[in-house]
């Protein structure tokens, strides 16, 4: 059951930092901020837009293990593509290849320690965090907003109505219901909770 295995993983990662750390799995990950930020980073240059990748907001244990799997598997494809000889438009110097693949293995490792150590215990933090999330996606709500000098106009609509069409041109408008940004407001949401529980926790 993949609930169970993600639980079964958090309580390998505990052992194993006990084991040989000396320190608290839960307290490092609440810590360990700036590298899953880096990671997320990393990872939403190679989606484009990680928001795309909808699953990892997910409640149901096997979409976010496969959302996972997809998210730390394409920019590794992508950076095992580009070394590759044939796809090169001109020869690439040898101080490329010595200085860049270290860090290309460097940045597969950093995948892998995220579907392993940040992964299996970020589902429970998503979710919780998640929530406002999956409630938008699920909603045929949508805002619109556009800056009318120091003024914000707002429109509300449903996904089958268009966008507002006031003349001149509805230029300017945008999607402000954040529903296309599940995973956006996800991370928001998680980073502002760890904060508070660090904060607390020292």
């Amino acid at each position: 059951m993949p609930l169970i295995g993600l639980i079964s993983v958090c309580l390998i990662n505990y052992w194993l930092f006990r084991r040989l750390f000396g320190s608290n799995y839960l307290r490092w990950y609440v810590s360990a901020g700036p590298f899953i930020g880096l990671a997320t980073a990393a990872f939403a240059e190679a989606w484009g837009k990680l928001d795309k990748n909808t699953g990892l907001v997910s409640a149901i244990p096997l979409d976010y293990i496969g959302a996972c799997l997809q998210t730390a598997g394409l920019p590794i494809i992508a950076f095992g593509g580009h070394p590759q000889s044939k796809y090169q438009l001109r020869k690439v110097p040898g101080w490329d290849h010595l200085l860049g693949l270290p860090l290309v293995f460097a940045f597969v490792v950093a995948a892998v320690a995220w579907l392993l150590l940040i992964a299996p215990l970020q589902y429970f933090v998503f979710l919780i965090c998640g929530a406002p999330s999956r409630m938008a996606m699920t909603s045929t709500y949508r805002l619109y907003a556009r800056l009318d000098g120091w003024k914000v106009k707002t429109a509300e609509r449903t996904v089958d109505e268009p966008p507002p069409n006031d003349p001149p041109p509805a230029k300017g408008w945008w999607d402000a219901s954040m529903a296309a940004k599940p995973v956006t407001l996800t991370n928001a949401f998680s980073a502002a909770t760890l904060y508070l529980v660090g904060w607390f926790w020292s």
